[in-house]
C-alpha cells in the first residue's frame, strides 16, 4: 500500500501540485545511539557492527566490512577489484583514499579494440592490477587502531565456515553461469557440480578464499603483491599467453602487482544550503558530478516547486545533461590528465552553466570548457550492468567513512585464478575511446562513477552515501542528498524516494521510477520535450546505502539499506 510522506507545497505558476510517495518496499532506518553499518550483506554488516562492539572505530569497521563483503558478495566486491573511500573524523579532519585498478604496464589506448572473449567483459586481458588489499592496508595504517590481521579474521572465517545464500547472489550465478564455465576455478567455486547456481539458503563455502584471506592476515599486503597470491595470478596470466583459449588474452605481469599503491587524495570540498559536502576527486567523476549537480541546483528554491513536481525534475533532469556532458569530456586519472576539477566545482562555473537552462524545455548541452581532444562520444555511455556495492559507517564518536568497492561487472572477467578463490575484475572495460581523457594507457585507472559522499551538518554527518550500479551511481547519491538537505526527507526515505538517470539524454530516453509520480508530471515533463523509458516502482539501479545522524543535533544514528536491494544495516548495541 503506498502511503505519502509528505504533502507537497504548490509548484510555481504553470505547474501542478506533486506528492512524493513511500514505496511498498519502503525499508526503516537502523537507528541506536553509537555506532551504525549500512551495507547491502547482512553477514558482512554483522562484521562490521563486531567490529565497533569490541572498541574499534569507523575505519576499523568499513575494512573489516569490506573484507566480509568479499566473502559474502562476490559478485559485486573482493581482492580482486579496487575502489574509493571518503573519511571524516570527528574532529573534522577528511581524507580520500584511492584504490582504483591499474592498468598493465603493456596496456594500450587500443588494447581492447579488436575482437575477443573481452567484447563480453569477460576474461584475462579484461583484468586490471587490484587495489582492494592495498587500500584497506592502507586505511588502517593511517587511521586505523586494530592491525589488518584482525581486521581480515572475520571474513577468513566466514570463507572458512561458509553462509547461507542470498536469493540476490543466487539469481547473479545463475545470470552468469556461462561465464563462469569458461574457467574451471571459478566453476568449482560459484556452480554446484560446476554447472548449477547455489540454490538461496544453500552454504557456500570457499576454502580457497579463506587460504588467501589467511596469507594476507598473515603476511599483510605484500604476500598478495610480491608473494603467494601474486604468483598464482602470475600463473594463470602466463598460462593464457602459452594456450590462448577462444580469443582470450593477458598482460598482466609480477612487475605489475609489485608497482601497484593506493594513493591519498585531497577530498574535494563543497557545499550545499550551508552545509558541507565531502567527496571523492579523480579518477572518479562521480565527486565532481555530484557537486557541479548541487551547485546548479543551488540556485533554484526546489523546495518551493515541490518535491517530485515537473518544476523540481525538470531542473534536476538539465543539471545532471550538464555535469554528464563535462564529465566525458574532462574527467579521468589526474596522474595522467589535466583535469580542471577546481573550475568544474566553482560557484561562478555553476552559475554560468545554470544559465544555459530553459525552465520550460530540454536542453541540449557541450562540455563547458571547450574539447579536451577528439569530441567525447554522444549519448549513453557503455554501460555493462556494473554491480559493485557500497557501505557507509558512522561509529560512536562521530567519525564516518563511506566506501565503494567493485569488480567492476557482476562478477567481474569471471576469472579466478587457480588456488586464489577470488574473482578478478573486468575495470580495463572502464576505458574510454582513443584520443579521449579517459583513454587506456599503461599505469593508468579508468575513470569511475563511484561517488563516496559525506555531507555534514552542524559538524555532524547528516548523509553518508554512496551506491552500486555503474554510471548510475552518481544519481543514486546525488539524490541521497538532495532529498535530505533540500526537502528535508529523513534518511530512509530519502534513499526510498523516486529516482531518475538522464545521463544519456537527449540521444537516449531519461529512465525513471514512475510508479510514484503523481498523475500528470510525466505529461508536463513530455511537453517540456523530454522523452522517458518506465522503469516501475524501484530499479535495479543504483542501489544506495545510507548513515549518518538523525538530526544536527542529538545522539541517534541511522543506517538505510536501499528498497532496490537486500538489507544489511545495523546499529551498534553495545560498547565494550
Amino acid at each position: 500500500m503506498v502511503a505519502l510522506t509528505t504533502a507537497i507545497c504548490a509548484a510555481a505558476a504553470g505547474t501542478s501540485t506533486s506528492t512524493a510517495a513511500e514505496g511498498s518496499r519502503f525499508r526503516p532506518a537502523a537507528v541506536g545511539p553509537l555506532g551504525v553499518v549500512a551495507t547491502e550483506s547482512a553477514a558482512a554488516a554483522r562484521v562490521g557492527r563486531a567490529v565497533l562492539e569490541r572498541g574499534g572505530n569507523a575505519i576499523d569497521a568499513a575494512v573489516a566490512t569490506t573484507f566480509a563483503l568479499g566473502v559474502a558478495r562476490p559478485q559485486s566486491c573482493g581482492l580482486g577489484g579496487g575502489g574509493f573511500l571518503v573519511y571524516r573524523a570527528a574532529s573534522g579532519r577528511t581524507a580520500a583514499l584511492d584504490f582504483r585498478e591499474t592498468a598493465p604496464a603493456r596496456f594500450r589506448p587500443r588494447t581492447l579494440r579488436g575482437g575477443g572473449l573481452h567484447e563480453s567483459f569477460t576474461g584475462h586481458l579484461t583484468v586490471g592490477v587490484p587495489g582492494t588489499v592495498a587500500g584497506m592496508d592502507a586505511a588502517l595504517r593511517r587511521f586505523g587502531s586494530i592491525s589488518l590481521r584482525r581486521a581480515v579474521a572475520p571474513a577468513q572465517r566466514l570463507a572458512r565456515k561458509g553462509f547461507r545464500v542470498p536469493a540476490s547472489l543466487s539469481a547473479a550465478m545463475a545470470e552468469n553461469a556461462g561465464r563462469l564455465k569458461l574457467f574451471p576455478a571459478a566453476a568449482r567455486q560459484y556452480l554446484v557440480n560446476r554447472r548449477s547456481p547455489y540454490k538461496a539458503g544453500s552454504k557456500l563455502r570457499q576454502p580457497s578464499l579463506a587460504t588467501t584471506l589467511r596469507s594476507i592476515a598473515l603476511g599483510g599486503s605484500r604476500a598478495f603483491y610480491r608473494g603467494r597470491t601474486a604468483r598464482l595470478i602470475v600463473a594463470d596470466m602466463k598460462r593464457i599467453r602459452r594456450r590462448p583459449r577462444s580469443g582470450d588474452a593477458a598482460l598482466l605481469t609480477r612487475q605489475d602487482l609489485a608497482r601497484y599503491r593506493a594513493k591519498w587524495r585531497r577530498p574535494l570540498r563543497g557545499s550545499f544550503r550551508g552545509q558541507d559536502i565531502v567527496a571523492m576527486p579523480p579518477p572518479t567523476s562521480g565527486g565532481i558530478a555530484v557537486l557541479q549537480m548541487l551547485n546548479v541546483l543551488e540556485g533554484y528554491n526546489l523546495r518551493r516547486l515541490g518535491l517530485s513536481s515537473a518544476a523540481s525534475l525538470h531542473r534536476i533532469i538539465e543539471a545532471q545533461k550538464l555535469a554528464f556532458a563535462d564529465r566525458g569530456e574532462y574527467v579521468a586519472d589526474p596522474d595522467f590528465v589535466k583535469v580542471p576539477t577546481a573550475r568544474l566545482i566553482s560557484r561562478g562555473y555553476s552559475n554560468r552553466r545554470r544559465a544555459l537552462i530553459d525552465p520550460f524545455r530540454a536542453g541540449s548541452y557541450e562540455p563547458g570548457l571547450g574539447a579536451f581532444g577528439r569530441p567525447a562520444a554522444k549519448g549513453a555511455e557503455l554501460d555493462h550492468d556494473g554491480t559493485t556495492t557500497h557501505l557507509s559507517v558512522v561509529d560512536s564518536a562521530g567519525s564516518a567513512v563511506a566506501l565503494t568497492c567493485t569488480i567492476e561487472q557482476e562478477f567481474g572477467s569471471a576469472v579466478v585464478a587457480p588456488r586464489t578463490g577470488f574473482l578478478l575484475n573486468n575495470e580495463m572495460t572502464d576505458f574510454g575511446d582513443p584520443g579521449t581523457a579517459n583513454e587506456a594507457r599503461g599505469g593508468k585507472r579508468p575513470r569511475s562513477s563511484m561517488s563516496p559522499t559525506i555531507a555534514v551538518s552542524n559538524g555532524r554527518p547528516l548523509v553518508v552515501t554512496g551506491g552500486a550500479g555503474g554510471s548510475r551511481i552518481i544519481m543514486g547519491a546525488m539524490f541521497a542528498v538532495l532529498n535530505r538537505i533540500e526537502y528535508g526527507l529523513d534518511l530512509a526515505h530519502a534513499v526510498d524516494a523516486e529516482r531518475l538517470d538522464a545521463q544519456a539524454a537527449p540521444a537516449a530516453p531519461i529512465l525513471v521510477e514512475e510508479s510514484r509520480l503523481a498523475p500528470g508530471v510525466l505529461a508536463d515533463l513530455e511537453a517540456r520535450g523530454h522523452t522517458f523509458t518506465a522503469e516501475g516502482e524501484y530499479a535495479e539501479r543504483p542501489r544506495v546505502q545510507a548513515a549518518g545522524f538523525a538530526k544536527p543535533q542529538g545522539r541517534r544514528k541511522l543506517a538505510v539499506s536501499d528498497s532496490r536491494t537486500d538489507a544489511g544495516s545495523l546499529a551498534q548495541r553495545r560498547r565494550r
